[in-house]
Parts: C-alpha cells; sequence; structure tokens
C-alpha cells in the first residue's frame, strides 16, 4: 500500500502552507527540491517529530542545524532554491553530520572522511557554489555516482543496481548528476519529464505499481524521481524495464531538445 504525497506549489508561502496541511494529514515532509520556479515536497507517513529551517545564507543554515540537534531532531534532507537553505529534520533518526564544500572534489574527500567515521552520505545538494553533504549512521553498504551527462548517469544506476545497491537520492548541480545509493532490501525504480505535469503522471504511475517517491531532483530542464517497492523479484524484473523504456524515451528527447523556525511534534 502507497503512503505517500507531494505537493508541488508556485510559491513558498503556498509551500509552507501545504506542509502544515500534510502534517494535519499524518504525513511527513521528507524530501524538498526547487526547480523551474517551482517548489516541491515530497511526504510519507514516518513515525517521530517533523520540522524544517530555511535560512538566508549558509551560516545562519548550519546554526539552525545545531539548534535543531539540541531539540533531539537530525538533518534528512537539504535544499537551496531561490535564495534560501532549506532543512527538513525528523527526530530521533540516528546520529548525524554534515558538510559544505566548495568543490566536489572537496565534497568526495569529506564523504571518505565520513565512510572512516562510520556514517552514510543520505543526501546532496548544491546551491550558491557550494556542495552540502547530510550524513547519518544508517545500516547497509553506501556509494556515490557522479556523471556528466544523464545518459551516462542512468547507465551508471543500472551498474550499482547489479552491485545491489539501490538509488536513494539524486541531486544536479554544476553541470553534474550525482545520486546517492544505498543497500536496501527494496526494488528501485525511477522516472523523469521535462515539465512537472508529466512528472506528476510518472509519479502516479509508479504509485499504481505499488512504488513510492523518496526523493526528486531538477536540473538540465529535467524532473527526476527516486522510487523503492517491494522485495517481489517481479516487480524489480518490471522496474527494471519501464526504466529502460524511460531511458529510451528521454534519450529522443535529447536529441529533440539538444532564519524561519517552524516545528512540529
Amino acid at each position: 500500500m502507497v503512503t505517500n504525497a507531494y505537493n508541488v506549489t508556485g510559491s513558498f508561502g503556498e509551500f509552507t502552507t501545504a506542509i502544515q496541511s500534510r502534517w494535519n494529514e499524518g504525513y511527513d515532509l521528507v524530501d524538498v527540491e526547487y526547480g523551474d520556479g517551482t517548489w516541491f515536497g515530497v511526504f510519507q507517513n514516518k513515525p517521530g517529530g517533523n520540522g524544517y529551517d530555511i535560512s538566508g545564507s549558509l551560516g545562519e543554515f548550519t546554526t539552525a542545524i545545531q539548534n535543531r540537534w539540541s531539540q533531539g531532531y537530525h538533518l534528512v534532507d537539504v535544499e537551496y532554491g531561490n535564495g534560501t537553505w532549506f532543512g527538513v529534520f525528523q527526530q530521533d533518526s540516528g546520529a548525524n553530520a554534515f558538510n559544505p564544500a566548495s568543490s566536489l572534489n572537496e565534497l568526495t574527500t569529506a564523504i571518505q572522511s565520513r565512510w572512516n567515521e562510520g556514517y552514510d552520505l543520505v543526501d546532496v545538494e548544491y546551491g550558491d557554489g557550494t556542495w552540502f553533504g547530510v550524513f547519518q549512521n544508517k545500516p547497509g553498504g553506501n556509494g556515490y555516482d557522479i556523471s556528466g551527462s544523464l545518459g551516462e548517469f542512468t547507465t551508471d544506476i543500472k551498474t550499482m543496481w547489479d552491485r545491489g545497491s539501490d538509488l536513494v537520492g539524486v541531486e544536479y548541480g554544476n553541470g553534474n548528476w550525482f545520486g546517492v545509493f544505498q543497500d536496501t532490501p527494496s526494488t528501485n525504480a525511477y522516472s523523469s519529464a521535462r515539465n512537472i505535469n508529466d512528472f506528476t503522471t510518472a509519479i502516479k504511475n509508479r504509485w499504481d505499481e505499488g512504488y513510492e517517491l523518496v526523493d526528486v531532483g531538477y536540473g538540465d530542464g529535467l524532473w527526476f524521481g527516486v522510487f523503492l517497492g517491494s522485495t517481489s523479484s517481479n516487480l524489480q524484473s518490471s522496474a527494471v524495464n519501464l526504466v529502460t523504456t524511460q531511458l529510451e524515451l528521454e534519450s529522443l528527447k535529447s536529441i529533440v531538445l539538444a532564519s524561519q523556525d517552524v516545528l512540529k511534534v
């Protein structure tokens, strides 16, 4: 059963109102993406308290994160959009760390250091010239992939699937697609679209197949959704076939197209 929801809004005020409405329905905010003038929120019915913080500068944002830690909340997702740093927090979600970096090389070095400390990478964001990594002490293997084109990225996703790792997060920044991978017992799929209406249709189609939306990225004029499903081998086979079809369609398209503090407990 899919216990998943999303909201698409054209203004930040509408977006925060939508978050409150979803909280009232029992959903927690798990992912935020800003692209093409649109705020996109992903929601799930997760246990524990949920909150968010917004900041106009990176310094204010990192201070807000530390304040949340003192309240028992941990950072699970970061977004930068329209001059705003946006952090999503979950209560009792395990040990937490973060690293801002001024270059991709600096970020990958920080990832290796965090792995050595026992942390897994759970989210990456690029904004205002900064790469930002979020880490937690999660079970299972962890990895990432950096690709300079969508075609290369989707090929790498299949390679990671063959190694037993699922795509759990996606980001586009400074000409690169960045994928976060985790060893999970779930099946995995993705969908992409060039406009928001086609993208929301793709989400509903994935819901019909038994998948839940877990992460959204926007870059190079493309909306990209990451989905996790059941452990059924039939569903995994279906996902591979469907994603292959999506990749073929996207390849054809590419050719043609050449500090506010809010808390809910």
